[in-house]
């Protein structure tokens, strides 16, 4: 008889009730909005006397989780924290700034050097600062940035490049990225984004929303919108409605596409060859084939597809938190927190069974 399969995760949950945020630092979830309240993955509360008197309801860390910005979603408002201490405040433009997602992430370039990558001067003019001094590392008199509405700024594992996963006026999602080095070497590269579409999605399927493989490799996911083009939907591979694409930005070629019953909604990439899609309920999918290899049902993570939620109320996902390095993913419900620690070394086994194409 063939020997068992390992199972591909561990999933605990414990009482935590009016968790506004989550974020990773270390093995601990931390509360951020609420002041810095502390969970231990047994359940152990460190509760906290800090209180922010602003309508936060989001936060995003650093990988080492010394970085910190609390920020209102839908708002123009953000407060930067070292360890715990107020550094100082960010904001974005007032323009639509109710409709989709404050665009911000704090990553770690190639020099170990932590970095705030968000849109201080307009919402279509992406900036790099430094995260502990503040200074800007991206302004220059020339920028002339393309009209495009940053959101769901994600860095690549090593921060070589970022993607956004923004949207153009009609509206429409699209997804780009930039070479993080170029950029700081001429930050005119940040006005003329890569775009994911040119070789395999000529403005056909709409790309909702992204994450990083790894450095070189993209997913793609696209909403459930019909193609703008019918006539032009014979190239393949290409991304389509509630599909996936893995795109190489190296050498500019797709890798692979495949269908999903519905959209994907926020993703992260679990392994070379699984991915977690949030929509509606986390879902273990397999990235060879489409096939859901595990449902989480009973867990609610919204009905967020796009970064333009407005304040769609069953859009708002629900406070999570995603750990690349650990491979763990928390989501807080109404009187509980739960946590789901994928195995690297069954999802290893998974991944050398069929080797990605």
């Amino acid at each position: 008889m063939p020997a068992e399969c390992p199972p591909l995760f561990t999933q605990t949950s414990f009482p935590a009730k009016n968790v506004a945020s989550l974020c990773w630092r270390g093995d601990e979830l931390i509360d951020w909005v609420s002041g810095g309240r502390a969970f231990a993955l047994d359940g152990t509360e460190r509760p906290s006397n800090v209180y922010y008197p602003y309508r936060f309801d989001a936060a995003t860390s650093s990988p080492d989780g010394r970085f910190v910005v609390i920020y209102e979603k839908l708002g123009t408002k953000g407060l930067l924290f070292d360890n715990g201490r107020v550094l100082r405040e960010i904001n974005r433009s007032y323009y639509f700034a109710e409709t989709y997602e404050f665009p911000l992430a704090l990553f770690d370039d190639p020099d170990r050097r932590t970095l705030l990558a968000h849109c201080p001067k307009d919402y279509c003019r992406l900036d790099l600062e430094e995260a502990e001094s503040g200074r800007l590392l991206t302004s220059v008199m020339e920028r002339k940035p393309a009209d495009f509405f940053h959101s769901r700024l994600a860095a690549s594992p090593s921060g070589t490049r970022l993607l956004s996963a923004g949207w153009v006026w009609h509206p429409r999602d699209e997804v780009i990225w930039f070479d993080v080095a170029e950029a700081l070497a001429n930050p005119q590269h940040l006005d003329t984004p890569n775009v994911a579409h040119r070789p395999y999605n000529p403005y056909l399927a709409e790309e909702s929303a992204a994450c990083w493989l790894d450095d070189d490799r993209l997913i793609v996911a696209a909403s459930a919108e019909p193609e703008m083009n019918e006539a032009a939907a014979k190239a393949a591979p290409r991304l389509r409605p509630c599909g996936l694409a893995v795109y190489d930005v190296a050498r500019q070629t797709c890798l692979r596409t495949v269908q999903l019953g519905e959209p994907a909604g926020t993703i992260f990439a679990v392994g070379d060859r699984h991915l977690l899609s949030l929509y509606r309920h986390p879902k273990l999918i397999d990235m060879s084939t489409g096939e859901i290899v595990h449902s989480w049902s009973a867990l609610k993570t919204g009905l967020q597809i796009s970064s333009i939620i407005n304040r769609d109320e069953n859009a708002k996902p629900p406070p999570m938190a995603f750990d690349r390095n650990g491979l763990r993913f928390a989501v807080a419900e109404e009187e509980s927190i739960t946590v789901i620690t994928f195995d690297r070394t069954a999802l290893a086994a998974a991944d050398r069974s069929e080797p990605p194409r």
